[in-house]
């Protein structure tokens, strides 16, 4: 008889928790994810690596920089390519939520060929992002986006505007606020320079 009245108890109660979606009780494994905990944390950094917070995101800061040569898509200065990548790659490992974004850039020569300058940026960054999806980092968390000549570092040796930089977010979440930067960053560049570019 007990074990009528500890049925007559339960299965109510199991409906409401399961089924109810107004009522559901969500089970550990079953929990909606909390993003701002996902975003809120500190990222574990080399002691070759430093950050520098910008409005676009985490500035990964290295002492050594890949460069390139006029029209070449892969780096030139192959020691120090092969010391930033493995930075980037222990990066992505002590970060699992981490975004990396990879910046292609060029430089000003041949600047009125705009499309090809974009297409050199954009290939200079898609293999930066093979060689690190390469070492099992899932695709999803490696973006590329290209700046032309748009956005130079150097005005001395400005050999050196032909490189890559990287952007880390703590979380995909704030994948939209790098969206939103990068068009608009774009969009006022191209306007600015219309007349350049006529």
């Amino acid at each position: 008889m007990s074990y009528k009245i500890f049925l007559f108890i339960l299965i109510p109660f199991v409906l409401i928790a399961c089924f109810i979606p107004e009522r559901r009780i969500y089970f550990s494994w079953d929990k909606p994810k909390d993003i701002e905990s996902e975003c809120n944390y500190n990222f574990i950094l080399s002691t070759n690596m430093s950050t520098i917070q910008t409005e676009r995101g985490y500035l990964l800061n290295i002492d050594k920089e890949i460069y390139y040569k006029v029209g070449g898509k892969k780096a030139y200065n192959i020691e120090d390519y092969t010391y930033v990548m493995n930075e980037m790659i222990s990066f992505m490992s002590n970060n699992r939520n981490a975004i990396l974004i990879v910046e292609g850039h060029a430089d000003e020569i041949s600047k009125e060929k705009l499309d090809l300058n974009m297409r050199l940026s954009l290939q200079r960054a898609s293999v930066i992002r093979d060689v690190i999806l390469s070492f099992g980092v899932y695709h999803e968390r490696v973006k590329i986006y290209p700046y032309s000549y748009f956005a130079p570092k150097y005005t001395t040796n400005t050999f050196q505007n032909r490189r890559v930089d990287f952007v880390a977010l703590k979380c995909e979440n704030q994948l939209s606020n790098y969206n939103y930067y990068y068009s608009n960053y774009y969009i006022n560049y191209y306007i600015n320079n219309t007349n350049f570019l006529k």
